[in-house]
């Protein structure tokens, strides 16, 4: 009997937990949970030292030469000092291990735990100090290089690839899909504006929403996680993020929105530039990462299932689109 092909596998908690023991030099008793499916799988190690994060990246989404760029540049960041989630080496001091699995291989890290807690950006004062720290990111990554390939957060990754995404689940719904794909293009003019006036282009984290993915402590210092998606891109995308989050969160109260934006530009100013013609392109942006996000919804739908990307859910983000105008 052949091995029927398989989509996405799990790794077994016990085997992973041995591996991680004999390749990290772990003697002493430990435990891993299997903490979060997401884009990639995350475990949670505990040991007599302290925590750490395993992450197992998708056989699909991420190469070897991808994953070596994060780590690059996480270790970059620290070297700056700059707090982030650092890989912890193995014992022959590489970072990245292999698993071969149905599907193919997946590779995964160990990365330092990051002391803190998250916080729902509620406050002016945690915006501002997260815009600081999103700042002091950007300016230590500004000379930022690796041997290593990682895709550009470009107008292929947000208007291009997703709208051909998009454009396969609403076959159904052609007027809409049309609506939608007009509605881009004038966004992509305008943004093209923007371009040709220069936007600041740099490496980016490329997840910026400031919920999840970011520590503080009651000394409020914060330690920057989840580096999957950064890559070369506007900055002025990368803070956009941001904004879409708060608009999110606080969408019944539009002041609350630029009290905490406001707030978050002028953290990021204390520590570095920027123009406000970048400023000025966020709106776009936000828009475009909605596109992003409608898309990801799409693709993700092959691997947990489509029952929450039906009709109510297209029609929910067809009213955001509209709603721009």
């Amino acid at each position: 009997m052949h091995l029927f092909p398989v989509a996405y596998s799990l790794l077994s908690t016990e085997a992973l937990l041995s591996h991680i023991k004999a390749h990290y030099g772990i003697h002493e008793s430990a435990r891993l949970h299997y903490f979060l499916r997401g884009m990639n799988d995350t475990y949670i190690l505990e040991t007599e030292q302290g925590k750490y994060i395993f992450r197992v990246y998708r056989a699909d989404r991420r190469n070897q030469s991808e994953i070596a760029f994060e780590l690059d540049l996480l270790n970059a960041l620290h070297a700056k000092g700059i707090s982030v989630s650092v890989p912890i080496e193995k014992n022959d001091g590489t970072l990245i291990n292999e698993f071969l699995v149905p599907e193919g291989v997946k590779y995964g890290v160990m990365f330092s735990f990051a002391d803190g807690h998250e916080k729902r950006m509620q406050h002016p004062e945690d915006s501002r100090l997260f815009g600081a720290s999103v700042a002091q990111i950007h300016q230590a990554a500004d000379d930022f290089t690796s041997e290593h390939t990682r895709g550009e957060l470009d107008l292929e990754h947000l208007i291009d690839s997703p709208l051909r995404i998009i454009k396969q689940h609403m076959e159904n719904r052609q007027e809409d899909y049309q609506y939608l794909y007009e509605l881009v293009m004038r966004l992509k003019d305008q943004l093209n504006i923007h371009l040709k006036a220069g936007l600041d282009f740099g490496i980016c984290h490329g997840d910026l929403h400031g919920n999840t993915n970011v520590a503080f402590t009651e000394h409020g210092t914060l330690t920057h996680y989840d580096f999957d998606i950064c890559g070369y891109g506007w900055r002025a995308y990368d803070i956009a993020e941001f904004r879409l989050a708060r608009e999110i969160h606080s969408r019944h109260d539009k002041d609350e929105v630029e009290r905490l934006w406001d707030a978050f530009v002028c953290g990021y100013r204390e520590i570095r530039s920027i123009g406000e013609n970048d400023i000025q392109a966020v709106p776009i942006f936000v828009a475009l990462r909605q596109l992003w996000l409608f898309s990801l919804c799409f693709s993700e739908s092959e691997l947990i299932g489509a029952a929450d990307f039906d009709d109510g859910f297209i029609d929910s983000k067809m009213e955001y689109f509209r709603n721009l105008e």
